[in-house]
């Protein structure tokens, strides 16, 4: 990896009827991460073609600024509160950056 920064590309595919509250509660971690030190950015969509379909974009400074965001309660509880919202298990793509 370039400079050692973590980019991840996650999609979530949501039950349609859930899509509203999971957002809700999207919004609320989003802007807890961007709080944390060594978040770069964090961006929470949607499919335009998909609504169901959460897409996240984040990018860490390095592995350990991940791992440590992982550990946090508050993604912790997001990842538990999705268990039974969601169609699918999350597509969790590692990106790098040129």
């Amino acid at each position: 990896m370039k400079n050692g920064k973590v980019i991840t590309h996650v999609e979530f595919t949501v039950r349609t009827e859930m899509i509203n509250i999971v957002l809700q509660k999207a919004e609320i971690t989003q802007s807890l991460i961007l709080k944390e030190e060594g978040c770069e950015t964090f961006i929470l969509t949607t499919k335009k073609e998909a609504s169901n379909v959460i897409v996240l974009f984040a990018v860490y400074t390095s592995e350990e600024i991940y791992q440590w965001h992982l550990e946090q309660e508050y993604v912790k509880n997001f990842f538990a509160y999705l268990a039974d919202k969601l169609l699918a298990a999350p597509k969790v793509d590692y990106l790098v950056e040129y």
